[in-house]
């Protein structure tokens, strides 16, 4: 079961301040990934080029935790490619953050959206800039799909590079079962 969280909430406070986090590194079909978990969720989950600076990064970001290393997180990011849907998942953002990322997890594989199509389906139609801003915060590579996001008509943007956003959206296509395309 997933949980989504505010970042006040006393689950992801208890994460932030003290709490241990596992960290792992682990394979992809597009590149070595890095991951925390809490041992039963996975909280992060991004493309790296360098092990150390990855690290560090979270080592920022996560400054009051406990950060371990933790072999469960190989296993999720296996899972992550593998089933993505059977991955159970802790999420914390801000409520405008969680419904952004809570539709795009809905959303199919395969498809486009626009930032305004996001924006208008979560009922906030002026917040295009801000589901962009979302989706450029979003803590999990393809579990939460900010990869289907576009521009009108071209890509743009991608916290892990253009490159990787077209082989994802590719990805996802060839494994689409032919009797959902759109055609």
């Amino acid at each position: 079961m997933d949980l989504w969280l505010a970042p006040h909430e006393a689950r992801a406070r208890s994460l932030r301040f003290g709490g241990e986090i596992f960290f792992g590194f682990g394979m992809s079909p597009f590149g070595e990934c890095v991951a925390l978990a809490t041992g039963t969720h996975l909280l992060s989950l991004g493309f790296m080029d360098n092990r150390e600076a990855a690290l560090a990064a979270l080592h920022e970001k996560w400054r009051d935790s406990i950060l371990r290393p933790g072999a469960e997180t190989g296993r999720l990011i296996a899972m992550a490619f593998h089933d993505p849907d059977s991955v159970p998942l802790m999420v914390i953002g801000t409520p405008f953050q969680l419904s952004v990322w809570e539709f795009l997890r809905q959303s199919r594989a395969a498809t486009t959206l626009t930032y305004g199509e996001v924006a208008r389906s979560i009922g906030r139609p002026g917040a295009a800039r801000a589901v962009g801003r979302a989706v450029g915060a979003n803590p999990l590579a393809l579990l939460i799909p900010c990869h289907r996001v576009i521009s009108l008509g071209k890509l743009t943007g991608y916290s892990w590079g253009l490159d990787r956003k077209k082989a994802l959206l590719a990805w996802e296509l060839a494994r689409r079962d032919p009797l959902e395309m759109p055609f």
